[in-house]
């Protein structure tokens, strides 16, 4: 290549780079990177700006973590909203505290305040917490021991409908007044038929002691006071302490045989049972209902002897 072919080569170059530094698309060393759009820049170079990093590691730069109470007292260039995590508190807990007010920016001369502390957490979902707690709800109420006990003795073996029941029980009630009505008018009349016996009887000693004759009489109208209705005593005996089966025979022996044409009655704490085996002139029965019969259980039986 000649040296003339050489020289015009290095010209055009020359002349091709002063027209490419006027070029605004290019970036310029005396520029320093200001004619860069750097917003732009980082995000396509997938980087942070300096506020984003300082943001990031704003929490480690504050915080401190500490020995005792005495290191946190040693500590220099606190600032406002510093947080301090002290690993014994004076109680071998751990505590954190946070800056609320400096001076000299020292830990002896800044004031703290704790957010929390190991106490908080060990205590916070205790049992007697966690109770105290709900039973402060509306409509929560203590359930004990004396309540517990209360619902043990209930034994109903199938659901019962207590509506039911309490019906049964009011009927039952104005079934037995109204016996009972009845049981003392028939009493009432029967002191009258008593009397009137006793009356004929009366007469017929007379006439017995009057005249031999008259016996025949007077065993006639005996015969019409014997035909009276017999005088009787209705009474109610209370048992405790018997135990049976549901739906089984419980049997009970009376004081008294029972007087012939009249219901005898059992109660089961105040309810009437309905199952009853009485045999007449006889002191013995059974009953049967339809649960388990226990101790506790207040028997009372009415009948007439």
């Amino acid at each position: 290549m000649s040296e003339l072919l050489k020289i015009k080569q290095v010209d055009q170059l020359t002349q091709t780079l002063a027209l490419k530094a006027l070029d605004a698309d290019v970036v310029k060393k005396a520029n320093n990177l200001s004619d860069v759009n750097a917003t732009t820049a980082r995000t396509n170079l997938n980087l942070y700006s300096k506020t984003e990093v300082d943001t990031l590691v704003l929490g480690a730069k504050n915080a401190f973590n500490v020995a005792d109470n005495a290191a946190k007292s040693a500590l220099t260039g606190l600032k406002v909203t510093d947080r301090v995590f002290v690993n014994d508190d004076g109680d071998t807990k751990w505590a954190l505290y946070i800056v609320t007010a400096v001076t000299t920016g020292t830990g002896a001369t800044s004031t703290f305040k704790k957010l929390a502390d190991e106490d908080l957490f060990t205590n916070a979902l205790s049992a007697s917490a966690v109770k105290a707690s709900y039973e402060s709800n509306a409509d929560t109420y203590a359930f004990n021991g004396v309540y517990k006990g209360k619902l043990d003795k209930i034994t109903i073996a199938t659901n019962i409908d207590i509506d039911s029941v309490k019906t049964n029980a009011s009927n039952a009630l104005a079934n037995a007044a109204a016996a009972q009505t009845t049981a003392n008018t028939a009493n009432t009349a029967a002191g009258a038929a008593q009397t009137s016996a006793n009356n004929a009887n009366t007469a017929a000693a007379a006439a017995q002691g009057t005249a031999n004759s008259a016996l025949t009489a007077s065993a006639t109208a005996q015969a019409t006071a014997n035909a009276k209705e017999d005088a009787f005593t209705q009474t109610t005996e209370s048992f405790t302490g018997l135990n049976g089966g549901a739906s089984t025979d419980i049997p009970l022996t009376l004081a008294h045989g029972i007087k012939a044409g009249f219901a005898t009655m059992v109660f089961i704490n105040g309810l009437r049972v309905k199952t009853i085996t009485t045999v007449d002139g006889s002191n013995s029965i059974s009953f049967q209902v339809p649960y388990i019969l226990e101790n506790s259980d207040d028997i009372m039986v009415t009948y007439t002897y």
